[in-house]
């Protein structure tokens, strides 16, 4: 093992580190603790690590004070706790003077070593190591690290490229400039449709043909229910998962009420399941990253508990893969893109019912500016009926919060309304230029 060892330590230093795509997010360390990189099965958690090395390097650090292993190199396979001193040792023998210097291990896909935490743990302990891990989903959750680590770890969910790191993908703007012109602002709402079309997860903007896409992404979906689902908690009643992500893929509305599906499924399709079960299997899709829930905003829990989640998904490329047509639901898949930026914000996010239970799509607290927002979200507010329908209630949620920061986020229109409402596109809001 330790010959071994030294051979793919020394591949690495041989091979030179592979430019990405910058990700918007800092990369997270913490002296002490382990950085640990949780994130739906091919969101690019090694690329976000290979950002990461390449600016250590560029910080002066020498590439021998990196160490990177892949613990799903076959030649790694059946790798145990117990062979992990031999790490140490084949590193330590290759380069003896990096026992005294700051040193950074990347240990990528490491649930593949069970009992790994020890390990880190010991390395946190005793030696000057900065320890950087990523592994799927299905066994880094952040409740189990928090667990593993006993408070030697800090997390960092990675999600599917965002707007803005799509358009530094296509070469757009490396930096948005601060004032855009005419002929960005077209090129923006342009790159806005590719966006809205593909999705962000970064493997699929290499193809050009639609159907290789597709199916890239049908099988994302088809590995997060084999990998993430079924074998780690065991489920046998494959048939009934399977119904539940389709609906999910496929409900016009973001809410999502198990038992009526749990009605539909047993009686309509005659498919039979506990509707515990769906419960259950609702929480294994949101381990998984492939859904987010998002509750009513309600002083009240029994106002909480009786009023449906609204579901959000991982990525709306993904989502169009698993629709007959992809055309459909263009609001649902809007408002989407929405969640999915406010949470790459970090801010808390839910939804509002009013006094006369009217709707408001999301109650918003921006923790980093320490504000709270009311947005809605529509693709057009051309017709008079829709324009009513959104503008009535977040009027009202305004009153009855105190809330004054008003939003409708559109397809492409741009305008202010009863001079509180301030309506902005789309690309406008995923650029946060509002």
């Amino acid at each position: 093992m330790l010959e071994k060892l030294k051979r793919i330590l020394l591949e690495f230093q041989e091979r030179p580190i592979r430019q990405v795509i910058r990700r918007d997010d800092p990369f997270p360390v913490l002296e002490g603790k382990a950085t640990v990189i949780t994130g739906m099965r091919r969101v690019g958690k090694t690329s976000f690590c290979f950002q990461e090395m390449l600016d250590l390097l560029a910080a002066g650090v020498d590439k021998k004070q990196l160490l990177y292993l892949n613990f799903e190199d076959d030649r790694l396979f059946g790798f145990k706790l117990e062979d992990c001193q031999s790490i140490l040792d084949a590193y330590y023998t290759l380069y003896p003077d990096n026992r005294s210097r700051k040193c950074y291990f990347f240990f990528d896909e490491i649930q593949n070593v069970d009992n790994w935490e020890r390990f880190v743990r010991r390395l946190l302990d005793t030696t000057n190591v900065q320890v950087i891990l990523t592994g799927s989903s299905s066994k880094l959750l952040t409740s189990e690290i928090a667990t593993a680590m006993r408070g030697r770890s800090v997390s960092k969910e990675l999600l599917p490229f965002s707007f803005a790191e799509f358009l530094r993908y296509k070469n757009v703007f490396e930096r948005l400039p601060e004032h855009l012109s005419d002929d960005s602002i077209a090129y923006l709402r342009h790159e806005m449709e590719h966006y809205f079309m593909l999705g962000g997860f970064p493997e699929i903007y290499r193809y050009e043909d639609i159907a290789t896409r597709i199916e890239i992404l049908q099988e994302y979906s088809n590995m997060v229910i084999l990998k993430d689902v079924v074998e780690r908690h065991k489920v046998t009643n494959t048939t009934a998962l399977r119904y539940l992500l389709t609906a999910l893929y496929n409900a016009d509305s973001q809410k999502f009420s198990v038992t009526k599906f749990w009605k539909v499924l047993n009686k309509g399709m005659q498919v039979s399941c506990s509707k515990n079960d769906l419960f259950a299997f609702m929480d294994y899709l949101e381990e998984a990253y492939i859904l987010f829930r998002t509750e009513l905003h309600a002083p009240s829990e029994k106002a909480k508990m009786v009023n449906p989640d609204k579901v959000y998904m991982i990525d709306v490329g993904l989502v169009k893969a698993m629709l007959e047509d992809p055309m459909t639901n263009k609001g649902w898949l809007l408002e989407n893109l929405v969640y999915l930026h406010l949470r790459r914000r970090k801010c808390e996010v839910a939804y509002y019912n009013t006094v006369d239970n009217k709707e408001v799509d999301f109650y918003v607290y921006d923790k980093l500016n320490r504000r709270k927002i009311l947005i809605q979200v529509t693709w057009s507010l051309n017709d008079p009926q829709t324009s009513k329908r959104e503008i009535t209630p977040l009027l009202q949620a305004g009153k009855e919060l105190g809330i004054d920061k008003l939003y409708i986020v559109t397809w492409n229109e741009e305008k202010m309304l009863d001079g509180d409402i301030n309506v902005i596109p789309i690309w406008k809001f995923l650029i946060d230029a509002w």
